[in-house]
């Protein structure tokens, strides 16, 4: 059978289903039906989970040995299986072809993956899991379908938002409903009245847009190493992905030294810049870091980034955004900080 995302609460009411299919390349609706079905398993007395991934370990033989066995803890169980892509080996299409002629009584399957094509859904296996359960598939929404999701994000949250503040957030967030539904989260925690307006929603989300891997930039080459040290602790509570963080620095770094050592031997500066394409309203700031920054200075930083690219690759540091939180204070002149460890006062400074 198959409903939308938007119909998986009132389907749930009526029990769970023997399989469910969900796929898209929406993943704030995907994990949004996986909860509720794990939520309606729990409900209903299940307890064992088991969550399996189709890398490169997997064997097809384990998905139907969980499938077949009875549960250890509870009358049922529920198997969750994520698939790296709708197109299955000739040891998937049988493995699952063989649950569907003897999934056990007592278990739940859910697979889920990214969108399938209209060709996948025809595949054998497909269609065995499909006549067995429901199949959700998660396409994007927009417009009004965005609206509708919205309030009832809002209504699952008991909080009223004037219809202002309603459409200024889908606009901040263009349609990511993760980014949305963190956005809301953060306002639900700041705020102690349930009845949001503009005025609030505008406030919030703007302090937050503040920090960001290229206001940390800005706030870099404009020398303001306070900001800098509570924007990297923002992105850290935010688990940004250091690799972005280092990405930019390195970028910034390495062109800044390069240009450094053109100015020392009196060479081109112009082709530098070309080459990195940076635009005429940005090349000054850059040019003015090279002649501000001592060429020890910029070694050092480059040396330390280069360690910390090993470290993140080699799982070897603890906490990288200490470590950025060093060669900020490094670039900016408050060389003295540089070796404070994170969680850092920033009134220090």
């Amino acid at each position: 059978m198959k409903i939308y995302a938007n119909q998986i609460t009132n389907t749930l009411k009526g029990g769970l289903a023997p399989c469910y299919l969900l796929f898209g390349d929406e993943p704030f609706q995907i994990n949004d039906c996986r909860i509720q079905i794990k939520q309606a398993a729990k409900q209903q007395g299940v307890e064992e989970f088991i969550r399996l991934s189709d890398d490169d370990q997997f064997e097809w033989d384990e998905l139907v040995e969980h499938c077949q066995s009875m549960s250890l803890f509870s009358s049922t169980k529920l198997i969750e299986l994520e698939l790296s892509t709708g197109k299955l080996p000739k040891a998937g299409s049988d493995a699952i072809k063989q649950i569907t002629e003897q999934l056990s009584a007592d278990t739940c399957l859910v697979i889920f993956g990214p969108k399938l094509e209209s060709s996948q859904t025809r595949a054998a296996w497909f269609k065995g899991l499909d006549n067995l359960g429901i199949y959700i598939p998660v396409y994007d929404i927009d417009g009004n379908h965005l609206q509708r999701w919205l309030k009832d994000q809002l209504s699952k949250r008991k909080m009223q938002m004037a219809y202002e503040a309603q459409v200024y957030l889908l606009e901040y967030t263009a349609g990511n409903l993760l980014a949305c539904a963190q956005e809301l989260e953060k306002i639900s925690m700041a705020l102690s009245s349930s009845n949001i307006t503009l005025s609030d929603v505008e406030k919030l989300v703007a302090d937050q847009s503040r920090y960001s891997v290229f206001q940390l930039i800005d706030q870099l080459w404009a020398g303001n190493a306070k900001q800098c040290v509570n924007i990297i602790e923002r992105l850290k509570i935010e688990e940004l992905e250091p690799n972005i963080i280092l990405w930019a620095l390195q970028k910034d770094v390495l062109l800044i030294q390069q240009l450094n050592q053109a100015l020392t031997y009196n060479l081109d500066t112009k082709s530098i810049l070309d080459t990195h394409k940076v635009w005429k309203n940005k090349q000054a700031v850059y040019l003015n870091q090279a002649k501000r920054i001592p060429a020890e200075i910029l070694n050092a930083a480059v040396n330390q980034l280069s360690q910390i690219d090993q470290a993140i690759k080699f799982h070897t540091l603890t906490c990288p955004y200490s470590m950025f939180v060093h060669v900020c204070l490094m670039l900016t002149g408050a060389t003295q900080l540089a070796d404070i460890k994170l969680p850092l006062d920033a009134e220090f400074i």
